[in-house]
């Protein structure tokens, strides 16, 4: 499992090499829905992967993509709840990326407990 280092920017963008690929992540807070959204583009394949996509507590995201992992945010907090404004994502959000075979271990572990 992965935390990716976030700040409280409008626009963050970084890129880095995971699972074998070298991918640019470009996160966006949206002041509307009061959430946060990103694009995953391949460097390697000049391709992007996903744009626009919502990242949500507790949800995984690109779980129905062919990729050998997920992106989750996850609330430090404990509450399990959403962002309110873009000062959550550097206090009380973080990022994760992991194997689908974590996420499932993780979803198993919390049946468990």
């Amino acid at each position: 499992m992965f935390i990716i280092q976030t700040t409280t920017d409008e626009v963050l963008e970084q890129s880095f090499t995971l699972y074998d690929r070298n991918l640019r992540l470009t996160l966006r807070y949206n002041a509307i829905l009061t959430g946060y959204q990103f694009d995953l583009f391949d460097i390697d394949n000049d391709e992007y992967i996903t744009k626009n996509k919502g990242l949500s507590v507790g949800s995984p995201s690109l779980i129905e993509f062919n990729l050998p992992f997920v992106m989750e945010l996850n609330d430090k907090s404990g509450l399990g709840i959403n962002a309110i404004s873009k000062d959550d994502l550097n206090n009380r959000m973080q990022l994760l990326i992991m194997t689908k075979e974590e996420y499932r271990a993780a979803i198993r572990q919390g049946f468990r407990t």
